[in-house]
């Protein structure tokens, strides 16, 4: 019983050799890769229109501005109260 055990030792550094070598060689390309996909450009009436020469890009700076600080407030953590279960003394 010892010796198929033993046997079996001796083999499997063999074994694990003979699958790393015929992983490192180089496979032949059976198709060529694939083109990435592309993007069509939008339809007309899906376009935003341009802007308007009454906006002036302070606007958009302020509008910006805002929606950070509208993100901070969401992300901040809250502060911690005490539990509404705390004990009361007497």
């Amino acid at each position: 019983m010892a010796k198929p055990t033993l046997m079996l030792r001796a083999a499997t550094p063999a074994l694990l050799a003979l699958l790393l070598t015929a992983c490192a060689t180089n496979s032949p390309v059976i198709a060529p890769p694939p083109e990435p996909p592309a993007i069509p450009a939008l339809p007309l009436q899906a376009r935003q229109p341009p802007t308007p020469s009454i906006c002036s890009p302070t606007c958009s700076a302020g509008l910006t501005r805002e929606r950070q600080s509208w993100r901070n407030s969401l992300t901040r953590p809250t502060p911690q109260d005490s539990p509404a279960s705390a004990a009361t003394t007497r």
